[in-house]
């Protein structure tokens, strides 16, 4: 028997079809529920991701924005840690240990957020300077300058949705790593407790205060810190957070391997814990992207170095991005939070030298995974659906389904019944064979609307993309959002679905009752 690993946890194989040479797939039953912001995505203040250098006014970047609401858009990474909010800019002062977030610079980016309908979730300073100056268990978290910008935020009547505290503090114990400063669980548990406190004091209407998440994890020793950080501040968190990045490069992109092996990472420990520690909490994923860390976003890889095998800002990412939010969907996550929206090279959205804004509109370069949150907000709806494969199904085919109304204003329309989507099944299929074409049938369909992502000229190793075989846009440039799928779907009139090499299809099928 074939086992299909991506879908583990909720796909079964279809008996009644194991004789059929054609793959066929049939809708299961509801298994989950995602959040309307479920494929989010953030801004993280890095001084090496340009963060001091953007001027989130721009028409363009407003418009990209706006392309993908609704999304949270989070605040947060390693350059939060070492932000101060009580300052004026000095030219030149800001570098990878110190950045001031000024009053215009915090205006301009709660506005990208308020101004193009999403939320905005804060990450709070751990004072990562100072915590690392004490260098062990005794560095105690102020409350202090989060006192001085929850006032500045309250003079300017300005709201967030929500907030955090401390980003990856966990990749800090011990010390014997690079940047290691000998932190203890108890010491980020003991700030997210007196954090809570303070939103209490400063939000006294339960029903105005913002959400609090965390604790943000990175990848060492992620589960030993979640337990002992979320058994003493799990109950006073909305959502957990932890930090999934897989690694993605040219080299395993289309494997199923790669593609699988979050299986036996944080998908088999990450639940049980919140379920013991903070069963009321959401699941987030807080920061993904295709590889971690990197100067200035390069992906760990340089230009020009053949030994780089960095997939940043290509379409090889398109395949692993869609099954991974997927994926995760299918596995009880309801809130995946991409890195980065912008700055640095495996975000969805580039600029003119990735690491500023210049002139005022400058034009706003669209990446291939871009396509992937959009089509998501346009034709997926937030219940989780399982699927059933035949023993037929290539392990090259990824399978998932959802149901219901998409989150966003501009679903793609339903062309057979003439009015946008409401309540139709969307199927997520990932063909990730680089050479053969699948033809699949889907069980008691009959109709089908499709939009499926290929690799543009060059393969997928640049940056271009086609949809139905229409060259994609690659940047916005008119300071207008992208309303309706700037491609019509292929419409079939019966449940057989074509999925070719290195595809990603969004398929919206009628004929079928799922939720």
């Amino acid at each position: 028997m074939v086992k299909f690993m991506a879908l583990a946890a909720h796909t079964l194989l279809s008996s009644t079809a194991a004789t059929s040479t054609t793959p066929t797939l049939q809708l299961g039953t509801k298994v989950g529920r995602t959040n309307p912001n479920y494929a989010s995505f953030n801004v993280d203040s890095s001084y090496n991701r340009g963060f001091f250098h953007m001027n989130f006014t721009n028409p363009n970047l407003l418009a990209a924005t706006a392309s993908l609401a609704p999304a949270t858009i989070r605040f947060g990474g390693t350059g939060n840690d070492y932000l101060f909010y009580d300052c004026q800019t000095v030219p030149g002062r800001d570098n990878d240990f110190y950045g001031c977030l000024n009053d215009t610079h915090r205006s301009n980016l709660l506005a990208l957020a308020t101004d193009t309908g999403n939320d905005f979730l804060f990450g709070i300073s751990f004072d990562m300077e100072a915590a690392c100056a004490t260098n062990d268990s005794s560095y105690v978290w102020s409350s202090n300058p989060t006192r001085v910008l929850l006032s500045k935020l309250s003079e300017a009547k300005q709201t967030v949705w929500g907030f955090e505290l401390g980003n990856e503090v966990n990749n800090r114990a011990g010390s014997d790593s690079h940047g290691a400063c000998n932190l203890i669980p108890k010491q980020q548990s003991d700030a997210m407790l007196l954090l809570s406190g303070v939103l209490k004091e400063y939000y006294p209407n339960i029903k105005e205060r913002p959400k609090f998440v965390g604790p943000d994890t990175g990848y060492k020793d992620a589960p030993n810190w979640l337990n002992a950080t979320l058994s003493s501040a799990g109950s006073r968190l909305y959502a957990v957070t932890h930090h999934v990045y897989p690694g993605i490069h040219r080299d395993n992109f289309n494997s199923p391997d790669a593609l699988d092996r979050v299986l036996n990472g944080d998908l088999k420990w990450y639940p049980p814990i919140l379920r013991e520690h903070a069963p009321n909490a959401q699941m987030w994923a807080g920061e993904d992207g295709p590889t971690s860390g990197g100067e200035s976003g390069t992906c760990s890889g340089t230009e020009g170095d053949p030994h780089n095998v960095s997939a940043c800002g290509f379409y090889a990412t398109v395949l692993w991005y869609a099954d991974d939010l997927a994926l995760r969907a299918s596995h009880g996550f309801k809130q995946y939070q991409r890195q980065d929206l912008v700055g640095g090279r495996y975000s969805l959205l580039g600029t003119q030298h990735d690491n500023e804004y210049e002139p005022y509109s400058a034009a706003i370069t669209i990446h291939p995974d871009f396509w992937i949150t959009l089509m998501w907000k346009r034709a997926v709806g937030l219940n989780v659906l399982s699927v059933l494969l035949s023993e037929s199904t290539p392990k090259t085919i990824r399978a998932y389904a959802h149901c219901g109304a998409p989150p966003s204003k501009h679903p793609v329309p339903d062309y057979l019944n003439k009015s946008a989507v409401s309540s139709s099944v969307t199927l997520i299929l990932i063909n990730i064979d680089n050479v053969t074409t699948t033809t699949m049938e889907v069980d008691g369909v009959t109709s089908s609307s499709s939009w499926t992502l290929t690799p543009g000229a060059g393969g997928p190793f640049n940056a271009g993309a086609l949809l139905n075989g229409q060259t994609l846009p690659t940047e916005i440039a008119d300071g207008r959002p992208i309303e309706s799928v700037p491609v019509v779907g292929v419409m079939r009139k019966d449940g057989k679905l074509t999925l070719p090499p290195l595809s990603v299809s969004f398929v919206v099928v009628q004929g079928v009752e799922a939720c």
